[in-house]
């Protein structure tokens, strides 16, 4: 799984630092901000759809907070594949279901008979900005209340 971090202006964290609802608002961040990173993820994954079924596994989880107080969410595939493409386009059933995430994992990292192919790594980095304004602008909304 990619991880995605990114550099918040100090200012920034140090008015969410005097915020005493920050526990309201940080849900709010991390809820509005993550379709965008859940549509470059898809738009990634789709340049390399083969059967279609890690693309349509593509999901965000809920918004949670972790034991040391950092709110987080994860886009990722979910569920297994049943099928696969050969190398001549035809699709077999798997004879055993085989899950997406790990699919997504060879993909990404590469395996000794596939070369990396940063999925995960171009969709975050493509979302970076996005995702930060986003968060800013909902920050400066709930701020302003």
């Amino acid at each position: 799984m990619a991880k995605f971090t990114f550099d918040v202006d100090p200012e920034f964290l140090r008015s969410l630092g005097r915020l005493a609802d920050v526990d309201r608002i940080a849900p709010k961040m991390l809820d509005e901000a993550v379709p965008i990173l859940e549509a470059n993820v898809k738009v990634e994954v789709s340049k390399h759809k083969r059967t279609g079924n890690m693309y349509k596994s593509i999901k965000r989880t809920k918004t949670r907070k972790s034991k040391n107080g950092a709110y987080y969410v994860m886009v990722r595939p979910t569920g297994n594949a049943a099928t696969y493409m050969d190398n001549q386009g035809k699709i077999h059933e798997r004879a055993k279901p085989y899950p997406n995430m790990s699919i997504l994992a060879h993909l990404e990292y590469g395996t000794s008979n596939i070369s990396p192919t940063p999925i995960l790594t171009k969709a975050i980095e493509d979302s970076r900005k996005a995702v930060y304004d986003k968060m800013q602008e909902v920050f400066n909304r709930e701020v302003d209340k």
